[in-house]
């Protein structure tokens, strides 16, 4: 790489993250909703919490897979808790374990959020819905080999649009954001609720997002110096955040009027009138839209490059191993759909949460470091000797 351009593929790789992250719970608020209600203005601190984990944890495996060279998220899980054969396999058993059933929650919650979508906005039964946005990705990628890049470009365009929807919230509701934040009658925790349930529910949320592991050692292992690692982890940093912090202030904004819904964002676009309430609506779609085929998609081409090589074992038609592939994930998405949208939110990213902490971020955050220190002294003996 060339030391002019270093900086493009760390830019790129922290707005990658962002795609990733930007999926249905975050775009409709509906999980911005949960920090909001239950714990009112001192939600705020759960996406601090949240991201500062995530960040932490995500600097350490892109750091790693850059001094190993990885080449997917199976040349990082086999060594960075120790680099043992015997324990790499088992490990890289539980992380595909992991990775799989990850790929299928996610992509169920994106299933789900683009039917609800299309039932309010069109009146479309949501079952239905749900099998229109199936139908489109199996076909996008399946047939489309270079969709997921083109999509990969309206990343800016889908940050500044976030941003001007949350920034509308704010400046409408903005006399009473004030009282929300300034006074303790304005948003109340509910009863019961705790500044520390409100750091935890960060902490898990942080641990959800800490899924972007597969793609981030792919990313990682295309760096080819220390500051790339720190730039990507800095802008993705900021990006995550930021737009995470102005989605809530959207949301206190406009408290307690757009907690009764389920997809709150929507909810203050509608409620602003005149021609600019339109524009806002028709930006709120298109943000939510296009944060639902990137988040799959990009889960869609990872589970690809992971698990066709297996099927391909058995069938030998690259074309037919792909579409394979695809409905797995797919299928899977199809049945946890039928949760509904807060059912997949709730049921299955507690799921697995509990699964990411004991297996992955208690772990690498304890046992990371250690092993980018092993793998740059061992990088250092074998240049020394050749």
């Amino acid at each position: 790489m060339a030391q002019k351009n270093w900086y493009k593929a760390p830019i790129l790789g922290a707005l990658t993250w962002f795609g990733f992250h930007c999926g249905s719970g975050f775009a409709s608020g509906t999980q911005l909703k949960i920090y909001a209600l239950e714990y009112g203005s001192v939600g705020l601190i759960a996406p601090l919490v949240a991201w500062v984990a995530c960040a932490w944890f995500i600097a350490i495996v892109t750091e790693y897979a850059r001094v190993v060279k990885a080449k997917s998220y199976r040349d990082v899980g086999s060594t960075i808790y120790w680099d043992n054969p015997i324990l790499g396999r088992v490990i890289l058993l539980l992380w595909d374990l992991i990775v799989f059933s990850a790929m299928i929650v996610t992509s169920g919650a994106c299933v789900s959020g683009f039917g609800t979508l299309l039932n309010s906005l069109f009146g479309v039964p949501y079952y239905v819905g749900c099998g229109v946005f199936v139908i489109f990705m199996i076909c996008l990628m399946c047939f489309g080999s270079h969709a997921l890049e083109r999509l990969g470009k309206v990343t800016i365009p889908m940050v500044v649009m976030f941003l001007i929807l949350a920034g509308a919230g704010i400046a409408t509701g903005f006399d009473n954001l004030k009282a929300v934040l300034t006074t303790e009658l304005g948003a109340p925790m509910e009863a019961g609720a705790t500044i520390g349930n409100a750091v935890w529910s960060g902490f898990t949320y942080g641990c959800i997002q800490i899924s972007f592991l597969h793609t981030s050692c792919i990313i990682g292992g295309r760096f080819q110096e220390r500051k790339q690692t720190f730039l990507f982890i800095a802008v993705g940093f900021i990006l995550n955040l930021g737009c995470m912090m102005m989605g809530v202030l959207a949301l206190l904004a406009d408290y307690p009027g757009c907690m009764a819904f389920e997809m709150p964002i929507l909810e203050i676009a509608t409620n602003i009138d005149g021609p600019m309430g339109m524009v806002l609506l028709i930006i709120f779609n298109i943000v939510l839209l296009l944060a639902y085929i990137t988040t799959v998609g990009s889960l869609l081409a990872g589970s690809i490059a992971r698990y066709t090589p297996l099927v391909h074992r058995a069938i030998k038609n690259e074309f037919i191993c792909k579409v394979a592939v695809v409905l797995v994930i797919m299928g899977g998405a199809s049945v946890l759909s039928t949760l509904g949208l807060e059912g997949v939110l709730d049921k299955g990213y507690g799921m697995l949460s509990r699964l990411k902490m004991p297996i992955w971020f208690f772990p690498i955050i304890i046992l990371g470091p250690i092993s980018i220190h092993r793998a740059r002294r061992k990088q250092k003996l074998e240049q020394e000797t050749e």
